[in-house]
């Protein structure tokens, strides 16, 4: 048998310095000099040995900048949700390291074709070298792709062969190995605290199965890899700030999936986002036959163009994509531990997994600094055709107005700053553009980028979304990854319009990533202060009053006084129920919170109801235990908790879901039960827990259940919700169980003998009888709501609209039983945006989103989809505002 003598020089340098010599000898380019540190000497293992936890990670981070200073520069972005640090590493020749500044300068110069004379584009792409940012385990149980990181870094910084010169030479690599440290923590304490005496392959293992929430999750419990353009953690902010500093022409995320699926890399699966480039496709094929190459050589397994598709734009592949970089995902089968059993009989090693990713990501680097000047002007070409595309067509740009909600457009407009999209606010009227609005321009750099945020669809084709239906024909699954809806002033709350010429400079001031404005008191208030009740800032005032213990009311109907209308939710601060020193806490919270607060010196309305109607209800602070753990969404847990504490400032005690049914439930004015995997509810509480739900709520209590926690509350034994969730195309599921029932053979299924003369129909034969609607995957949908029911606060159109990601369709309530707040559109004013089954447009319609049922002196308040969803449904979250905060007053 023949030897590659790469393989025999690889191998005898590794051996040499005592490093892994079953761990480099994958690469040509394990060559190192005489001299080079031992990465024992540091983690305390060798590679692929053990996996490294985050302190580990940022302790090597730091040695290697510090052993090799001309190659390495360490950057430090910040801290965790947790107080983990947030570090990156920049590896180069030190001809390079030594001028990264002007490096830097030079690349936003080419970032703004604006500034760049075409004579100088070519001079400008000759000098600079690519930048290619690496960044691996955003899911913190997906260790390898950050130990691949550390593994290239190390390489790069010490490695000793021409393939590692030739990239020093042609590209900065930016190195991200712990994108989310705090998950990957999670998951250590996890497979650390259930080893034995050896690693056990065995895929049941323990070490192998996560307890909840698992280590996929922030600490906050989102996906980080569905973030990037919702910037909701300080981990993505401060990821998206470095990025739009170092302007990288190449964005690899590393992941990891099933243990037996081998190994994926670019192209991509269908659907591509249509605003994705001929010549970025053209270089998912470079780098993909590439690595491709690479793998044949050493026989390890691939596939590309399935199941994980280049669409959302919030991926970490897919929001550098529109800034013209080249985005990759590269998915590598997961050992969940040192070693897993697979089912052909074979083992697949933690070493192996960190391997496959070191080699892809070599590979990467060396045909991004071989094709240096194509990448960089690919970059650069995407950028310019976003400004001369911006320029052209009846679109030219877009503006935000400020609606009913001047916060809130401003807000959304800081949102768009924050990742390097050109806002400016109108301060003057010009035309019909009024003061307090926003206008984006389309042709600037990151104009591409403002489209796919702020246009209301993005098609996924004609012929991709017929298979769907051919697929969902034959009870198939559909091929989409994520949501298909996504367009922010949808899911805010905030009214946009196109605008077909930009106005001119003069009247606008640009607004400023970060930038905040305080709010004010208006008014001497001789008899109270009103909030407006219409969005986030209003929610935080609320939580503010409540933490300084301020006398608040709301007004259960609208109102006109001194010439302002004030809409049903209002919140009323009197100056005759609070004690002195009002004023000046107002001040403070309105600084806190940016809000206008309006002082009035008559509770005598103009129109409307007075302040002293019995419509105007006391608020006081509700007590929130909201269920945690096993066997709710982790996910949908961590989105109400974020909302509630996070974006609202309000504290919520975690309960664990199996000790709800022994918790003193009168220590809680309200109880959440966020969505859960399908009968998990009743699997965990069983009858006895369910049974104590039911004379909490009736002496006054308030439950908010979400999803599978409003099905759950449907079943029979539980029986504290009349609504009933649907088959597929109508009629009564299986309410509040654990799996879907099995009739008898042949009883209530359509017989095969048709009438004499009559075709026999196949397909409804076939049908299944008994089965769930189909999924909506993540469309944006309109619900109609009650505008009368204090539900409905903060919604005087009477409409909202709501992200639908399941496959659940509940039938509205008779009105003998409670209230249909919120019910979806008919078939025509359906779906806002995104994809959907003809046969969910069918059912869907007129069918329940938010419903509010009484017992007692308290109340069942259920959605049907989760309001408060990755952070960035702004606007329905203003209906958990309302669940928790008003209904319990009204």
């Amino acid at each position: 048998m023949s030897v590659k003598p790469w393989a025999v020089a690889a191998l005898t340098l590794v051996l040499a310095r005592g490093l892994s010599a079953s761990f480099f000898e994958v690469l040509p380019a394990a060559a190192f000099p005489a001299d080079t540190p031992q990465v024992a000497t540091v983690l305390g293992h060798d590679w692929g040995e053990d996996v490294s936890d985050p302190e580990q990670v940022a302790a090597y981070a730091r040695f290697l900048a510090a052993a090799a200073p001309a190659r390495v520069r360490l950057i430090d972005l910040g801290r965790s949700q947790e107080g983990r640090p947030l570090l990156m590493l920049a590896v180069s020749a030190a001809e390079h390291i030594s001028r990264l500044e002007a490096i830097r300068a030079d690349l936003d110069r080419l970032a703004d074709p604006r500034r760049v004379p075409a004579a100088e584009i070519d001079i400008l792409a000759a000098r600079v070298p690519v930048v290619v940012w690496i960044g691996g385990s955003v899911h913190g149980d997906e260790p390898s792709g950050g130990e691949a990181a550390l593994a290239l870094a190390h390489l790069l910084a010490f490695g000793d062969s021409p393939e590692v010169h030739e990239i020093l030479s042609g590209a900065v690599v930016i190195l991200d190995p712990a994108q989310n440290p705090d998950g990957r923590a999670r998951f250590l304490a996890s497979l650390r605290q259930a080893r034995g005496t050896r690693s056990d392959p065995e895929p049941a293992s323990a070490e192998h199965v996560q307890p909840w929430p698992g280590g996929r999750f922030s600490h906050d419990l989102f996906d980080l890899n569905r973030d990037w353009f919702a910037l909701t953690h300080p981990e993505t902010e401060a990821r998206v700030r470095a990025l739009l500093a170092w302007h990288p022409s190449v964005a690899v995320d590393l992941h990891e999936m099933g243990a037996d699926q081998g190994y994926f890399f670019a192209p991509p699966a269908e659907p591509h986002h249509p605003l994705i480039t001929g010549e970025q496709k053209a270089l998912w094929d470079v780098f993909g036959r590439a690595i491709a190459g690479a793998f044949d050589e050493r026989g390890w397994r691939y596939w590309t163009r399935e199941q994980f598709d280049s669409f959302y734009p919030g991926y970490g592949e897919s929001w550098p994509l529109f800034n013209g970089a080249v985005g990759m995902t590269f998915e590598q089968a997961s050992s969940r531990g040192m070693v897993t059993a697979l089912k052909d009989g074979g083992e697949l090693t933690y070493a192996q997994t960190v391997q496959h990713h070191l080699v892809s990501s070599f590979s990467t680097c060396l045909v991004a600094a071989r094709q240096r000047e194509r990448v960089v002007k690919a970059w650069h070409a995407f950028r310019r055709a976003a400004v001369a595309d911006g320029g052209k067509g009846s679109t030219r740009g877009w503006v935000l107005e400020a609606g009913d909600d001047r916060d809130r457009a401003r807000a959304l407009a800081g949102l768009l700053a924050r990742q390097g999209v050109e806002v400016s606010e109108v301060v003057t009227a010009a035309g019909s553009l009024q003061p307090g609005s926003f206008v984006i321009a389309a042709a600037q750099p990151l104009g591409r980028l403002a489209r796919a945020l702020l246009e209301p669809h993005a098609p996924m084709g004609d012929e991709f979304e017929g298979e769907q239906e051919r697929r969902d024909a034959k009870r198939l699954p559909d091929q989409i990854y994520d949501i298909t809806g996504w367009s922010l002033p949808l899911l805010w709350g905030v009214p946009v319009s196109p605008l077909a010429a930009i106005p001119a400079a003069d009247g606008m001031r640009a607004v400023v990533a970060g930038e905040s404005r305080p709010g004010r008191v208006v008014g001497a208030g001789r008899v109270a202060y009103l909030v407006r009740w219409n969005g986030p800032a209003a929610v935080r005032v609320l939580a503010l009053l409540h933490r300084e213990k301020v006398t608040v009311e709301a007004a259960g109907k609208p109102f006109t006084i001194g010439g302002q209308r004030f809409d049903r939710g209002c919140l009323v601060i009197r100056r005759s129920a609070n004690p002195e020193r009002l004023d000046e806490r107002l001040e403070s919270i309105a600084r806190q919170s940016g809000v206008e607060l309006v002082g009035v010196d008559s509770g005598y309305a103009d129109a409307g109801i007075d302040l002293g109607s019995t419509s105007v209800k006391r608020l006081t602070a509700p007590r929130i235990a909201l269920a945690w753990d096993t066997p709710t969404r982790a996910s949908g847990a961590g989105h109400l908790r974020h909302a509630l504490e996070r974006t609202y400032g309000y504290p919520v005690t975690v309960v664990r879901t199996g000790a709800l049914a022994q918790a003193d439930l009168s220590r809680f004015d309200v109880v959440i039960l966020p969505d859960a995997a399908r009968g998990g509810y009743t699997r965990m509480l069983g009858e006895d827990g369910a049974r104590r739900l039911g004379p909490w709520v009736r002496d006054g209590g308030t439950l908010i259940a979400v999803g599978e926690g409003a099905e759950f509350l449907t079943g029979e034994k539980v029986g504290l919700l009349a609504s009933k969730p649907e088959k597929r195309g109508g009629g009564d599921g299986d309410a509040g169980k654990g799996s879907v029932e099995v009739k008898e053979k042949g009883k209530d299924e359509p017989k095969a003998e048709t009438p004499a003369g009559k075709p026999f129909d196949y397909d409804t034969f076939v049908s299944p009888s008994d089965e769930r609607p189909p999924s909506v995957p993540g469309a944006i949908v309109r619900v109609e709501l009650d505008a009368e029911r204090i539900l409905a606060a903060g919604f005087p159109s009477g409409r909202v609209d709501v992200l639908v990601d399941s496959a659940r369709v509940l039938q509205p309530l008779k009105l003998d039983q409670g209230v249909n707040v919120g019910i979806y559109a008919p078939a025509a004013d359906l779906v806002r945006s995104g994809f959907m089954l003809k046969a969910s447009r069918a059912q869907l319609p007129r069918k329940a989103y938010l419903m509010v049922q009484g017992h007692g002196r308290g109340r069942v308040i259920a959605f049907a989809e989760d309001p408060a969803a990755r952070a960035f449904t702004v606007s329905s979250m203003l209906l958990l505002a309302n669940a928790v905060f008003l209904a319990p007053a009204f």
